[in-house]
């Protein structure tokens, strides 16, 4: 079963491809207020996501001793290659675009020395589409073979990597690590309130259209996701949007750094719930059904994590947390020089 492991390995490798964009996108459209986050930003991407989304491929392969085939057996032809090697991309160019990021920081560089390595990192995060090919070449499954799941995979790393630098940004402010104001947390939030938008026309579209024949199986699937044992998680799913995007659009002239955390971390509860029932919906509902005896004793869902799951879960985005928390403290990752100077 593709459940708990493989949604927050799309969830981390969305949160390190967003973060390269969120990082590299200032110094290419020339936006000098997010400058002085780029650096938290791109070694977010770096170490903490990087490694939590790698961990949870290892994990879910059940024989961790063995992921060193990826290199010495890989299939040029497989998807599942194609994001091992995007993986690894990411991150070796965080790290450099991180390390260029201190030095101009310090003075040691001109801001034209990042530009280069700014451009790598800006394609790099669109290619997180190549995630979504692991699930949309599977011609077997109709839910997932679809041309909007590679659109669908980019939003959701951008909304998941622009909720977790809020969340981020919220408990740095609070330590006093950073000192981002609260219009320009407002503006990443209506960002993502944009995202989100697109993202529901997205699932809502999909579901339409699914539903619309009345037969077949795809109508069974999503009949399944909508009114049958998956219908909690869906409708979770739907409220989900919906609140984050209210909460995160309408700040009006006096944002409140509450409600912005509050429509960041539903924002990442969405992600979830949408990753979580676009695998359940598929998997649950076959488009072949073999003959014989139920495999498993007949389990039809809904999926819910066991606890060894989800004590490796924690476990794993403890790791990623832990080696975050050491780069702000040796990286100074959050102080100009113009601060150090005062």
């Amino acid at each position: 079963m593709w459940g708990l492991y493989i949604v927050g390995f799309m969830i981390f490798t969305g949160i390190a491809a967003g973060s390269l964009l969120f990082a590299a996108t200032p110094y290419l459209f020339k936006l000098e207020e997010f400058k002085p986050y780029s650096r938290i930003a791109s070694y977010l991407g770096a170490v903490a996501s990087i490694v939590a989304a790698s961990l949870f491929i290892i994990v879910d392969i059940g024989n961790p001793e063995r992921a060193w085939l990826f290199i010495t057996s890989g299939n040029w032809s497989s998807p599942m290659f194609w994001d091992f090697i995007m993986l690894a991309s990411y991150m070796v160019i965080s790290i450099i675009f991180t390390r260029q990021l201190i030095l101009l920081n310090e003075g040691k560089i001109e801001e034209k020395g990042v530009k280069g390595i700014a451009v790598v990192a800006f394609i790099a995060g669109i290619l997180v589409t190549v995630t979504s090919f692991v699930f949309s070449f599977q011609v077997a499954r109709p839910l997932w073979n679809t041309p909007a799941q590679p659109l669908s995979f980019l939003i959701a790393a951008l909304v998941a990597a622009l909720a977790s630098l809020m969340i981020l940004s919220h408990i740095l402010n609070k330590s006093g690590y950073i000192k981002m104001p609260i219009g320009l947390l407002a503006k990443i939030g209506k960002l993502t309130a944009v995202l989100l938008c697109v993202e529901l026309i997205i699932v809502v579209a999909e579901v339409l259209i699914g539903l619309y024949p009345g037969s077949g199986e795809d109508y069974a699937a999503f009949i399944w996701l909508v009114a049958g044992k998956g219908a909690v998680g869906f409708w979770l799913e739907m409220v989900a949007l919906v609140t984050a995007i209210v909460l995160l659009a309408k700040q009006g002239t006096s944002p409140k750094a509450g409600v912005l955390l509050g429509g960041a971390v539903i924002a990442l509860v969405a992600i979830y719930l949408i990753k979580s029932n676009l695998l359940q919906a598929q998997l649950f509902n076959p488009l072949i059904i073999l003959p014989g005896a139920p495999v498993y004793g007949g389990i039809t869902g809904p999926y819910v994590p066991s606890l060894l799951e989800i004590g490796l879960s924690l476990g794993i985005v403890s790791l990623g947390a832990l080696l975050l928390n050491l780069g702000f403290g040796k990286l100074n990752l959050g102080t100009t020089v113009n601060a150090r100077k005062l």
